[in-house]
């Protein structure tokens, strides 16, 4: 018998001393930076991601004069069902990354993308 996903939920942000995060639900895939792992656990899950860098909120930023931090950027989600994935550091600058469940995630009963939730579990409300 497959073991039954657990989704990953909001959760409390606390970001550290530079302003960095990432949702403690998200797995480490053996440390490796390859998307793709990422990419299939974002589908397993039922999500859709929306991301962006500091650039397109914030005109100057300390972080653009060689500080290491993103501090006073505050990243609004793009709506209510939004819920924040990370806020980190690329080769291209910070960057939050926020996710919600697709309209048709298994949490509904109806996935078409192959989710193994079964409908009435605890772990899962629609």
């Amino acid at each position: 018998m497959p073991e039954e996903m657990k989704l990953i939920q909001r959760v409390v942000v606390e970001r550290d001393e530079n302003g960095w995060w990432h949702h403690p639900g998200i797995p480490d895939f053996d440390g490796t930076e390859d998307p793709v792992p990422y990419k299939g656990w974002i589908a397993e899950q039922g999500l859709e991601l929306k991301t962006w860098g500091m650039e397109v909120e914030l005109d100057f930023h300390p972080y653009w004069d060689g500080e290491a931090h993103c501090n006073g950027w505050e990243p609004e989600a793009p709506g209510p069902e939004w819920f924040l994935m990370g806020i980190f550091d690329t080769d291209d600058g910070p960057h939050v990354q926020w996710a919600r469940r697709n309209e048709q995630c298994g949490a509904c009963g109806g996935c078409i993308n192959g989710c193994q939730l079964n409908k009435d579990s605890p772990e899962v409300s629609p």
